[in-house]
């Protein structure tokens, strides 16, 4: 493990107004998110429109990574693997290496994420092929009685031997512990929730001897349950989230980037503006988005297959969008609503 090396790709990858393009979809998210939009799922289609998002010109000045799937890191541009292509364009290149989730003992509700086996094997794979960091994504679940800390401890483990398998290969590892946004939870809650995750999460790292400063959390922001009937308030989201950020994360980590998890696109973009505004934070804080990146765009490109500057320019408006709000200096008021949200990750 060179910490030195690790520690400078961390930081470069929460860089001051770029951040990372999560861009992971499993085939079968990936399907019903066509399907959102009435476009056929195939492996060319995945393959067309990722190619539209990466190679929209001035995208580097904004994207510090992206997130890979398997089958999109070995797919090419028309002359170049996808890897090679971004690495050639100053962007890192990273991969998903979790294998989705499975119910977790006993507990309805809740999950554990697995693929440990075979991991260093596949990580020596991908590093040789470009990757320079990877993700693993675990869930929590707010309901009737969980998230049990059982659940979180088990997924803490997991994500430790994750990121300790990483660094051994020379990989940042970036540790997401999502707490998810489907529920009726009340704000207050989902701070309590995310709050005993961090707790139990770094303690977990830390005795795992991972090495924190290249180390990256992706979390969610601290909002109320999507079916609780409650208006997000921004700064209220904002001073929550912070609040835990800084009092429940270790300020020697590497860095912090936010998932959109299921917001609007609005609403993710105003959400980050407001927690950058409330900086200076002990880490780089910026984004890691999916869907409030990628939905108008996917919008766009079904109805117009063909007007590929068109939907090249509206992502890269979006980016702009996006960087601006990770520097908390977003123009809210010069937003436009769309409140259109495609469908969530599996579970």
């Amino acid at each position: 493990m060179n910490q030195e090396e690790l520690e400078k790709i961390a930081k470069s990858l929460v860089a001051k107004g770029k951040g990372i393009l999560a861009a992971d979809e499993s085939e079968n998210t990936c399907k019903k998110r066509f399907d959102s939009v009435g476009v056929e799922c195939t492996q060319e289609s995945r393959r067309e429109y990722r190619e539209l998002l990466f190679t929209t010109p001035g995208a580097q000045d904004f994207l510090s990574g992206v997130i890979l799937f398997d089958e999109t890191f070995w797919q090419k541009t028309t002359e170049q693997t996808f890897p090679d292509y971004l690495q050639a364009h100053g962007i890192v290149p990273g991969i998903k290496v979790d294998k989705g989730l499975v119910d977790f003992q006993d507990s309805p509700g809740e999950k554990i994420s697995q693929g440990l086996d075979g991991l260093p094997e596949r990580l020596a794979k991908y590093y040789e092929s470009g990757a320079r960091f990877a993700k693993w994504r675990s869930v929590i679940t707010i309901g009737e009685g969980i998230p049990t800390d059982e659940c979180i401890r088990a997924n803490a483990v997991v994500l430790a031997g994750y990121a300790k398998a990483c660094q051994d290969g020379g990989i940042v590892p970036i540790v997401e512990p999502e707490v998810l946004l489907d529920g009726n939870h009340t704000i207050e809650k989902s701070e309590e929730v995310v709050t005993r995750t961090f707790d139990i999460l770094f303690k977990t790292l830390q005795s795992s001897n991972v090495f924190l400063p290249g180390v990256i959390l992706k979390t969610s922001m601290v909002l109320p349950g999507k079916d609780s009937g409650m208006t997000i308030d921004h700064d209220d989201v904002a001073q929550r989230t912070v609040r835990v950020l800084h009092n429940h994360v270790p300020h020697e980590l590497g860095g912090v980037v936010f998932l959109s998890g299921g917001q609007t696109s609005n609403d993710a973009f105003i959400n980050l503006n407001r927690i950058a505004k409330k900086g200076p934070h002990p880490w780089g804080v910026t984004f890691s988005f999916s869907r409030a990146l990628q939905d108008s765009v996917l919008k766009l490109w079904a109805k117009e297959r063909t007007n590929r500057k068109g939907i090249q320019d509206l992502f890269h408006h979006l980016l702009e969008i996006v960087s601006a709000a990770s520097k908390g200096g977003l123009r809210e008021s010069e937003l436009q609503t769309d409140n259109f949200v495609s469908h969530g990750q599996d579970l």
